[in-house]
């Protein structure tokens, strides 16, 4: 038989083809038809047609909503919903002639940050570029909304960071967080590791380094815009706390279903706070951040008053950097694949004016929210059960090699961090102070 030649194998070729069909696959069936581009005002009649057809993207509907065609100035001209980053390429992508030279625009590069989180994911491991390239979910959400641009800047800060750059590391973890605000749980349990070799004067000046630069950056890139219009530019946060809820686990269980917003927010802080301390305590004592990071995301997004489809693929990369068990992803693949197709049937429904909506929103919808639920809950305690595993194989003097913090050369370049060697003795790495 023919073997791959080295090349093939060795590299992160492959899975990048299989992300790139995806996201291929997406702006096909994505892309709006010429009679809605051709309206009068174009996109006028999107959502409806989308939904019917589940195609739908925010990246169109927004296009209209935010008059990029006029090339208004994000933050300053025009409110956007989203941190600055995600504006930025928003109006970037708008100069582009036209609707599909938008969109098409908008496709690259979101494609290439897709290509890059399955490069950056072979540097940690072959198997989870693979496990990111196979996932359906980017057949529905690579091009929904902008949230690949925030994943690949937070693998790259988590890349600089196993890398030792610290610095690179602060800045690309702030550049994820004003895309979206998700990257912050990782960025958290980044600096929390650093703290945990106290005893090593690297790890201090290393967490230093990250948070002056993350800071840095964070003023850089939202200074002109709240400058120039501030309480546009604040509208992103006004928008976030006066948003109404329903989805998270807490309305779910009827436990604040008519409670003020504020208050509901209010009591989900407490307990996401709490949990992340938890977490925080783990990776204290040991435990992988990007372990802690995935567990406190996963808590996040179950009391998380609102719960957007393309959130699971949040979830999912989380996952899939902390080594959950193979079926907890498998699992995450069908509830957000059911969030999305819900979520289509639903819109479709309000704009058709459906009689069946009431009996389909009181009865199959309750249904896909349990799924959704069900595995991220299972995920989380699949992985907590895992690492008790492997922390009571370490206490017993077990292997020892941990799969989250390792990368595929089994190196890691954190202050204070050993990493085992070929014949499985700890051997000090560079800033260990060893």
């Amino acid at each position: 038989m023919a073997r791959w030649p080295s090349w093939v194998t060795s590299s992160a070729l492959l899975p990048a083809l299989c992300t790139v069909g995806w996201v291929v696959w997406a702006y096909a069936r994505t892309r709006p038809a010429a009679s809605i581009v051709s309206s009068h005002p174009p996109l006028e009649s999107y959502g409806p047609w989308s939904y019917a057809h589940f195609n739908y993207s925010d990246i169109l509907t927004l296009y209209r909503v935010h008059h990029l065609a006029n090339h208004a100035a994000p933050y300053i001209h025009t409110v956007i919903e989203y941190p600055v980053l995600t504006g930025i390429f928003m109006w970037c992508a708008a100069w582009f002639p036209g609707v599909q030279g938008y969109f098409v625009a908008s496709a690259v590069g979101l494609g290439a940050c897709a290509v890059g989180t399955v490069w950056v994911l072979y540097e940690l491991s072959p198997g989870r570029a693979w496990v990111f390239a196979l996932s359906p979910l980017l057949l529905v959400y690579s091009l929904l909304n902008w949230d690949l641009l925030a994943i690949f800047l937070m693998l790259l800060g988590y890349r600089s960071y196993r890398r030792g750059r610290f610095g690179w590391a602060g800045l690309f973890f702030s550049l994820g967080v004003f895309a979206k605000f998700f990257p912050f749980m990782l960025f958290v349990y980044c600096l929390v590791e650093l703290v945990a070799k106290r005893r090593d004067p690297a790890s201090w000046r290393a967490a230093k380094q990250m948070v002056g630069v993350a800071v840095v950056t964070g003023v850089v890139v939202n200074v002109p815009f709240v400058i120039g219009n501030y309480r546009v530019w604040a509208n992103f946060f006004s928008f976030n706390a006066s948003r109404g809820g329903g989805d998270g686990l807490l309305y779910q269980l009827h436990l604040v279903s008519n409670w003020p917003i504020a208050a509901v927010d209010a009591l989900s802080a407490v307990i996401v706070l709490a949990a992340m301390a938890l977490f925080a305590r783990a990776v204290l004592r040991g435990s992988p951040a990007a372990f802690a990071a995935a567990g406190a995301f996963a808590v996040f997004m179950l009391l998380n008053k609102v719960f957007s489809p393309q959130y699971m693929l949040w979830v999912f990369v989380y996952a899939v950097i902390a080594s959950w068990p193979g079926w907890s992803l498998a699992s995450m693949t069908v509830a957000g694949l059911m969030d999305f197709a819900d979520a289509m049937i639903i819109l479709h429904m309000v704009a058709v004016h459906a009689a069946e909506f009431p009996w389909y929103f009181h009865t199959v919808f309750p249904l896909d929210k349990l799924v959704r639920v069900a595995a991220i809950s299972t995920g989380l305690a699949g992985s907590l059960w895992s690492a008790a595993r492997w922390t009571r194989r370490r206490r017993g003097g077990g292997d020892t090699e941990d799969g989250v913090l390792a990368d595929r050369h089994g190196a890691t370049a954190v202050p204070g961090a050993r990493a085992p060697s070929a014949a499985g003795a700890p051997v000090a790495l560079p800033g260990s102070g060893a």
